[in-house]
């Protein structure tokens, strides 16, 4: 016992580092570093030569779908509600034929042809149908439309602007009302497209609406003074509202304890719309979310001998640009679960971070591998006002090319989050997310402990007693 004299507290020391070096190891040895960076573009490949090859947004969809159908099955995801492609519909745009706008002489020839997308674009807004005229316009300044008089079925009119889409509705009935049939107005400034409606996701379904055309206000300019002279405008409007059918896709990997709410990671996998066979203002944004998020459930199950403790939901979403319908049709799908929704990630290392009051220790968890995997956070809000609970991670960039640096820390990330929100969850871990990382905080230094363990003991071991004075 003699030899024991001074060195107990030593021995206590070694002894609590080992048992907490022993209990962060206990459990499943998910890895977080399968994640495969050459196979995630072949997932991007494949979703991409489908969007490029799709005749319209619809067709894309079907294709898309199909392939993380077929993918979810060769991975050995169950499906939910005994399918796993969900459907929905909705309304959408939709191209009847072509459009043209051009200027016309009195000799029937045409004089000015302008360009598709950078001069004019459909415009979606209010009440809308299909058409072709061709009239000398009417120049209307007024929104008092009850004195103006009919003088052609064409209007040349700026009196939507600033207007909302309920106002610009109301608009539209009352230029019907006075014999208009087809309206061009201008945009000062920006993206036809955008201002268009189309990426809004609103619309009014009216059968006898308008045929209305977006022009840049170089082009309204023109327009007004050739019809001061004279000049004759063809308006040509391929644009309809019709009834799409959209799809979700989930898989399911089921969890050993039933305790715990299911997690769903979601994804969008549309992306912009195609416009005439054309891919406009294209970026790689959720096609590469979707190929990460493919490559992640290939890393999950390629460890096959490990079950999680908690159910995981792959969700991949569809209606983004209509107001993200696919992601409502999701809530309504689903009860009592946590959700973290991911959008453009790989495109940057710079995130912000939305998320509901309920869903907080989720994503300080997603906060802290996010440091860990040096994404940036430039912001962090909180949703007061929702019931549904989120977090909802976005990766903010403008790029066109991939970066495989970008592509290889998100799915590390989303890798480092389901490992630790999924699996080796104890009853203590499992329901205190701060003690669940300080273990997987253990575990990841625990070559480093285990040396700093060793080292002690045999200090503590040879450690010479002061002699007794």
């Amino acid at each position: 016992m003699d030899d024991l004299r001074g060195k107990r507290v030593y021995f206590l020391l070694i002894t609590i580092l080992v048992l907490i070096i022993l209990l962060s190891n206990l459990g499943q040895n998910f890895k977080t570093d399968g994640f495969s960076t050459s196979f995630c573009l072949t997932n991007y490949n494949a979703l991409y030569s489908r969007y490029k090859s799709s005749k319209n947004y619809e067709e894309y969809i079907k294709s898309s779908s199909s392939y993380i159908e077929k993918f979810f099955k060769s991975n050995r995801l169950k499906p939910t509600e005994k399918s796993y492609i969900h459907r929905y519909t909705t309304l959408m745009p939709n191209k009847k034929h072509q459009s043209t706008l051009e200027v016309i002489s009195k000799y029937g020839k045409v004089v000015k042809r302008y360009e598709y997308v950078t001069e004019y674009f459909e415009d979606y807004r209010g009440a809308i149908s299909p058409g072709i005229y061709m009239d000398v316009p009417q120049i209307i300044e007024t929104e008092n439309l009850n004195n103006v008089k009919y003088k052609s079925s064409i209007a040349l009119t700026d009196i939507y602007k600033d207007k909302n889409l309920y106002e610009i509705f109301n608009i539209d009935i009352k230029l019907k009302k006075i014999g208009i049939s087809a309206v061009i107005s201008p945009v000062k400034e920006g993206d036809l497209m955008l201002t268009s409606n189309l990426y809004n996701g609103t619309y009014y379904n009216y059968k006898d609406g308008l045929t209305k055309l977006l022009v840049s206000q170089t082009v309204y300019d023109e327009l007004k003074y050739l019809t001061s002279k004279g000049y004759e405008v063809r308006v040509k409007s391929g644009a309809e509202i019709k009834e799409t059918t959209l799809q979700n896709i989930y898989g399911v990997i089921e969890g050993k304890n039933k305790l715990y709410n299911p997690i769903i990671f979601a994804v969008f996998y549309d992306d912009e719309y195609k416009i005439d066979d054309k891919i406009y203002n294209s970026n790689i944004g959720n096609l590469i979310t979707s190929s990460i998020m493919l490559e992640v459930i290939r890393a999950v199950q390629y460890q096959k001998l490990i079950k999680p403790d908690r159910t995981i939901i792959f969700a991949f979403l569809s209606g983004y640009n209509q107001n993200k319908i696919g992601l409502n049709m999701l809530h309504g799908s689903f009860e009592n679960y946590d959700l973290v929704l991911l959008e453009d990630i790989g495109n940057s290392l710079n995130s912000v971070i939305n998320y509901s009051k309920n869903q907080r220790d989720l994503t300080s968890t997603a906060e802290y591998y996010l440091k860990k995997n040096q994404i940036n956070i430039l912001s962090k809000n909180i949703d007061l006002s929702t019931l549904n609970k989120y977090t909802n991670i976005t990766a903010i960039s403008s790029q066109v090319q991939i970066n495989t640096l970008y592509v290889t820390k998100w799915g590390k990330f989303v890798l480092d989050l389901i490992g630790n929100s999924c699996y080796n969850l104890d009853f203590l871990t499992g329901n205190f997310y701060k003690l669940r990382l300080f273990k997987n905080l253990i575990r990841e230094y625990s070559a480093i402990l285990s040396l700093i363990t060793l080292i002690l003991l045999i200090y503590t071991i040879f450690k010479r007693q002061k002699p007794l004075t």
